[in-house]
């Protein structure tokens, strides 16, 4: 699954459905649906007898609507006929600002022909110590495997600084236990919860 952020305005770097569809190997062609939701959100601003931010790839798109928003967000999706389980979804959002995108993500995932499915949010701990790398290294090996459901990784924002430690996972229960396995093999006071 592919989303695209922007690209749909009039200016000519916005390419990005035109990069889609030749991609896909279709020509953009006007929706005429699309083309009559733009008019109303652009009024007299629109220039010319068609608009050029209608223009999607021809036969691969569907229009999913939502009443909150002013425009329906545009799902491209191409199923390749010589393997039918195979297919790309392009999901296109119209927002020009961070609270559009919101918005628009959040409808997205109340449609109910949404091509998403919403899944538990990762959870993330990170401690800090100034242990060298050496020193951690065979602990923080093991813990990936002991905990191979989480994520385990590490990095220094600087070459003095102190080395952190990240647990990344879907159970915060079990982030917690990985991050405390590996308090519990070093002196009290080795780490820290780092922000």
């Amino acid at each position: 699954m592919v989303f695209i952020f922007g690209g749909l305005g009039p200016m000519h770097s916005d390419v990005s459905v035109a990069g889609v569809a030749k991609a896909f190997g279709v020509r953009l062609a006007a929706d005429e649906e699309f083309e009559e939701y733009l008019r109303h959100l652009i009024g007299d601003h629109c220039t010319g007898d068609r608009n050029e931010m209608a223009l999607l790839p021809e036969g691969i798109t569907e229009l999913l609507h939502n009443d909150v928003l002013p425009v329906p967000l545009v799902h491209i999706l191409v199923v390749f006929l010589f393997c039918s389980d195979q297919c790309r979804n392009v999901i296109v959002l119209t927002s020009t600002n961070v609270t559009e995108l919101d918005k628009e993500w959040d409808c997205l995932l109340t449609l109910p022909n949404t091509p998403l499915v919403q899944m538990a949010p990762f959870s993330s701990k990170h401690l800090s110590t100034m242990l060298s790398d050496v020193e951690a290294a065979q602990t923080v090996a093991q813990l990936c495997l002991d905990f191979p459901d989480i994520y385990i990784g590490s990095h220094r924002r600087s070459r003095a600084g102190p080395l952190i430690i990240s647990f990344v996972g879907k159970d915060q229960e079990r982030i917690d236990l990985a991050a405390a396995a590996l308090s519990g093999k070093f002196p009290l006071g080795a780490f820290n919860e780092y922000w």
